[in-house]
């Protein structure tokens, strides 16, 4: 199928007899012309290729071939080998012996973006086939035929796209080049974790026949992965128990228990994955028979962290469980508890929401610094994409269902030129309105900064609070176990393991503090009652919180309950048993809220006022104005404003590190695309001289890449003069190009020097034509989109 790419530099045009420069397959492989001859010279009306168009005795085998125009028989000549003749004329067999029927590449390239852009089943395509076809009164069923070699040709086109880039030098290691490479010095390196149980697989489907053909790109291999659990994995043969976490919110995530129970009749329950910061695919692992699990995510980083293996080197972690799975980190078992420090750990954006407030103020991505604007959410946009093929998965066989996930994963893009338009608008309208808080509040960044302070200090981690405090809240969760127990006639198994437990953590603090067991404090002692304020001033916030959450949880599924527009008895029951249960977690933390109040001095205790279960689903109650529109004691502003202060402080300064970050990333990608330019057209100056058809069939596709590679490189520099001109247009710093794409000396003499040497052999490559089936074919694995504005993007 390369060899096939290459022209015969002896032929001439049919028509004027000079050299030709262009083959026309609608005619056959002997109709060989110069471009300008070819509209009016080959024929048109025919809809097979000429075969053999010279006077030899051969034996020919009649092939049914299935092209889009229709099915025909013809007659093959056996005299160069039947599968061989095939390939030459662009007819894929659908066996590798002996076929009786072959497809068209037109046919099978169509279908290949149908599938991977519109997301196609084979079973469709050839429905589709067989009305377009049905005047012709053709009984054969080529769908188990079609399916096999829509596969085999797919995975053949990545092999030959595999082969012509492995002749390239690569020049980065990770797969984005626009994200910090392993040899740069204190790199700090942001990527996304995430799972997906849409591409499930069902055991019905059967199991593999054949092999993978699309082979060591995203999805690790079976083998390698289990080899990695026996020897890392901190939770086999341990009973599957919820992990600590300082997160109160629950999540189905990591939930092994409940992953059992869902995956009976499945063989592939999913696929687990990571991404960079800019949603460029990395590594992914096929779930077999199992559900979400932290030695997943600990499998990924690890490999990470071995390749950027310097200690200078860091990493921002972005996982919906990011609060679960830190804390699982920091325990001596995890695999990755010798290289916690090189660890900080975000929550993605979207489901920061589901956590608690406490949790947010630590995970929450516009908090923590030096990401920029990254949200975490690219595997969420990936699975949208992917879960378009879990129809077509679902019944595939193993290996055949990892080569459609392995080509699918290819196709994504992103643009960085666009990112910086959008950190630029939102720094713009952040900044605006600062300033109107200000000016209205006399809110300025010095007091947005003590009370970032003071929200951190008010709601803090249990495992945050040191000596006393700690100790403290202890004697306050023993207490209120021994509340929960009077109230039942028979203590539960539960009630009695959380009270030794807790004991056991007072004990522990009495011997860190000196303190002996009959010299225990009584919280309810007038001389703890600091401690007790601010226990209960730490957990009415909490509970609020908390309340605030359910409330929003209520009046969704209220609304949802009342809508005219859904229909079904049983999406009406299954919202009727959400809101019951709603409703009673409402109720207990009601209790909880009014037991704590009544334990305040009146004067601390009109902060939080009473609270019934109407006025908490109800966002409109003088409940909570009373919370919102409360003035805050250090500031003597009201807390909706600081909370709006805080936000849009938070939402400026990372939209200011977006914008410094995106002219460095775009630096890099610019220095890539120029090095695979040169590397080209060294392989080219190496192949010129060749009578090896391999090797002039090599020649053609690299030209097709070197054009498309020179189009990333114009729009690399359209998209510097973009950034350019919204910073003059937004009264910044004048980002010219050449401030960024500057390299060290001794390499911008080493490209300089490269460039003279190879500059005749460019402008022969410029000036030649490449719109020959070489450069059509076999660059589309590497092909670049190019969007409407012309920003970069990068597959």
């Amino acid at each position: 199928m390369i060899e096939n790419n290459a022209l015969d530099k002896d032929r001439n045009c049919i028509k004027c007899k000079k050299p030709a420069t262009f083959r026309c397959m609608d005619c056959g492989s002997d109709r060989i012309l110069l471009d300008q001859d070819s509209n009016s010279n080959h024929n048109r009306t025919l809809k097979l290729p000429q075969i053999c168009s010279e006077n030899c005795e051969h034996q020919a085998f009649k092939i049914l071939v299935v092209h889009l125009k229709g099915q025909f028989s013809v007659n093959i000549p056996g005299c160069k080998g039947i599968v061989e003749t095939l390939i030459k004329h662009k007819l894929f067999p659908s066996t590798p012996v002996n076929p009786n029927v072959a497809f068209t590449f037109e046919l099978l390239d169509l279908y290949a973006e149908l599938l991977l852009q519109a997301h196609v089943p084979y079973h469709s395509f050839c429905r589709v086939l067989d009305a377009l076809h049905s005047s012709q009164n053709i009984n054969k069923n080529i769908y188990y035929l079609f399916t096999s070699t829509a596969h085999y040709y797919l995975a053949i086109k990545n092999q030959i796209k595999n082969t012509v880039t492995s002749m390239l030098k690569k020049n980065y290691d990770f797969n984005c080049p626009a994200c910090p490479q392993p040899n740069e010095k204190n790199a700090k390196i942001i990527v996304a974790l995430d799972g997906n149980f849409q591409l499930r697989r069902l055991k019905c489907a059967g199991n593999d026949i054949n092999d993978q053909l699309v082979k060591d790109q995203f999805i690790i291999k079976q083998k390698q992965f289990d080899e990695w659990m026996i020897t890392h994995d901190s939770s086999r043969n341990k009973s599957t128990k919820n992990q600590e976490t300082a997160c109160d919110s629950y999540f189905k995530a990591a939930d092994q228990a409940r992953s059992n129970i869902k995956s009976k009749h499945l063989d592939d329950t999913g696929l687990f994955g990571s991404t960079c910061r800019h949603g460029i695919p990395l590594k992914f692992i096929n779930l077999k028979g199992i559900g979400e699990r932290f030695s997943l995510a600990e499998c990924l980083l690890y490999q990470l962290q071995d390749t950027f293996n310097e200690s200078s080197q860091s990493f921002v972690v972005l996982y919906d469980i990011a609060c679960s799975f830190h804390a699982h980190i920091n325990k001596s078992e995890s695999a990755l508890f010798q290289f916690k420090s090189r660890f900080d750990w975000c929550i993605s954006i979207f489901h920061a929401f589901a956590h608690s407030m406490k949790c947010q103020l630590k995970y929450h991505p516009r908090i923590c610094s030096s990401i920029g604007l990254t949200d975490g959410e690219s595997l969420e946009r990936l699975w949208s994409y992917l879960g378009r093929f879990a129809l077509t998965t679902k019944y595939m066989r193993p290996s055949h269902r990892l080569d459609i996930l392995e080509l699918a994963i290819q196709n994504i893009t992103y643009s960085l030129a666009k990112r910086f338009h959008r950190a630029k608008k939102l720094s713009l309208d952040s900044k605006i309105s600062l300033e109107e808080l200000n000016k209205q509040h006399g809110i300025d960044e010095s007091k947005i900064l003590i009370a970032i302070e003071n929200q951190k200090k008010n709601i803090v981690f249990k495992e945050q609070l040191m000596g006393k405090e700690q100790y403290f809240s202890y004697l306050m969760d023993y207490h209120n176990i021994q509340i929960e127990e009077s109230k039942l006639e028979r203590s539960k198994a539960s009630l009695i393991k959380s009270k030794d437990m807790c004991l056991k953590k007072i004990k522990e603090c009495e011997e860190n503090l000196d303190i002996l067991e009959f010299d225990r404090w009584n919280p309810f002692d007038p001389k703890y009652s600091n401690y007790l304020d601010d226990y209960c001033r730490r957990n009415l916030d909490l509970i609020s919180d908390k309340l605030r959450k359910l409330r929003n949880e209520y009046i969704f599924n209220t609304s949802q309950l009342y809508n005219t527009d859904h229909k079904g008895h049983k999406l009406a029951s299954k919202i009727k048993i959400e809101v019951s249960k709603i409703s009673k977690q409402i109720e207990v933390q009601i209790l909880h809220y009014q037991h704590l109040r009544s334990n305040w001095s009146s004067k601390l205790a009109d902060n939080f006022p009473k609270a019934t279960f109407n006025d908490i689903v109800n966002h409109g109650s003088n409940f909570w104005k009373s919370l919102d529109l409360a003035v805050d004691n250090d500031t003597n502003i009201p807390r909706i404003v600081i909370n709006h202060s805080i936000q849009h402080f938070n939402n400026f300064k990372r939209a200011e590190e977006e914008i410094n970050l995106i002219p460095i990333e775009l630096n890099r990608l610019y220095t890539f695309w120029i090095n695979q330019k040169l590397e080209i057209v060294k392989i080219l100056q190496q192949l010129e001289i060749t009578n090896n058809l391999f090797e002039e069939s090599i020649v053609y596709i690299l030209k097709g890449y070197y054009e498309k590679i020179k189009k990333n490189i114009k729009q690399c520099q359209d998209a510097f003069l973009k950034i350019n001109e919204t910073s003059v247009r937004g009264e910044s710093k004048n980002l010219n190009p050449s401030i960024y794409i500057s390299m060290n000396e001794k390499e911008e003499d080493r490209l300089s020097r490269e460039n003279l040497e190879l500059e005749n052999l460019e402008i022969q490559i410029e000036g030649e034509d490449y719109e020959g089936e070489g450069y059509e074919s076999e660059s589309e694995g590497e092909e670049i989109y190019e969007d409407e504005d012309k920003d970069i993007n990068m597959q």
